[in-house]
């Protein structure tokens, strides 16, 4: 189960840096060594969010989405695929060894993990990006800028001439197969793949845990693809990032997502009465969404309800007692009237 959570968190570390407006094509290389119930070598591939490739080296068969949804148009590039999987297990594995015996590393389970992808934005634009990791240490990294890889372990030595091969492969093979690999995947299955779905936006206040504040939130739902940018604004200026708590983009299980901003507001500012709106950019919406916080009553008028409340109470309470004492009065005066006349007529009766 940790694997798992590993295997995927490292995935998304990487997949977060891809671009409103782009579309991706990410493969993540597992190989494991040690008593463990999994293959030797895994690997996922993914347009965007959506699982469009596997292969293990147990089964030995690349799966494809599209080989099962388009099985008369065969699988396209399988032949250069397949040499990529081939080389690929090869130099990880003796890279892996390799770093088992730099760290000495024998006994308990070791994993080593390859992500590569690329991105193409609606304009056309082409990015290419690999990264490595042992145990779940980054290890290598290949820098976009340079063109260069880059060790990521101080201590260790890269094997320079390693690199450089490894670089050749990214340019020469990986990444045009990767890109036509993304282009045949989004204009054959445009449908779910470039499906756009407007977002549910909510931004509202609640009390907060302590010090009397309250929190403001701006909550958007059901949106794909994933990418969306929300920003607070109070009135009318957008609140620094780092008064913000921004939560993860969230999977809702129907092929939507969640994403939530939240911000924590003091009772001096809820005394101010400043208005809070959000902010909401998405490639579903064709300009932005500007939506304000939902009615919700401020301390002061919390405090003048409670006083209010009290006042009327102590009136009521005022008013009962006065009612009570006028009764009892007369029902006092009227039992002295009758005494009176039951003492006349006892006088009367007696003369």
């Amino acid at each position: 189960m940790k694997f798992v959570h590993f295997h995927r968190m490292f995935f998304l570390s990487l997949v977060r840096t891809a671009y409103t407006g782009s579309h991706s094509l990410w493969y993540l290389i597992t190989l494991t060594e040690g008593p463990n119930p999994f293959p030797e070598m895994t690997i996922v591939g993914m347009v965007d969010d959506v699982v469009v490739e596997y292969y293990d080296s147990i089964g030995k068969e690349l799966l494809s989405w599209q080989h099962l949804h388009h099985q008369d148009e065969g699988l396209p590039d399988e032949t250069f695929k397949r040499m990529a999987i081939t080389r690929n297990g090869y130099s990880l594995k003796n890279r892996f060894h390799s770093m088992m015996r730099h760290f000495n590393d024998s006994v308990a389970v070791h994993t080593y993990q390859r992500i590569a992808g690329c991105e193409l934005d609606d304009d056309g634009t082409e990015r290419f990006q690999s990264k490595d990791a042992y145990n779940g240490k980054d290890m290598l990294f290949f820098d976009l800028k340079s063109g260069t890889w880059r060790c990521l372990f101080p201590d260790m030595e890269c094997d320079n001439h390693w690199l450089a091969f490894t670089k050749s492969l990214l340019f020469q093979m990986y990444r045009p197969l990767c890109i036509r690999t993304l282009k045949s995947y989004l204009y054959q299955d445009s449908g779910i793949l470039k499906r756009r779905v407007f977002p549910r936006v909510r931004v509202f206040q609640k009390e907060g845990v302590g010090a009397g504040g309250d929190e403001v939130t701006c909550l958007a739902t059901g949106f794909y693809p994933r990418h969306i940018e929300l920003t607070l604004q109070r009135d009318g200026h957008p609140v620094p990032d780092q008064e913000l708590t921004s939560g993860d983009t969230l999977p809702n299980g129907d092929g939507t997502y969640q994403k939530r901003r939240s911000l924590s507001v003091s009772a001096q500012e809820l005394r101010e009465r400043h208005r809070y709106t959000c902010t909401v950019r998405h490639v579903s919406v064709d300009n932005k969404l500007d939506i304000a916080c939902e009615s919700h009553p401020g301390p002061d008028i919390r405090l003048i309800s409670a006083a209010s409340l009290t006042a009327l109470t102590v009136v009521l309470l005022i008013i009962g007692i006065c009612i009570w004492r006028t009764r009892r009065s007369g029902e006092q005066e009227c039992s002295r009237t009758v005494k009176n006349e039951e003492e006349k007529e006892r006088i009367n009766a007696a003369a």
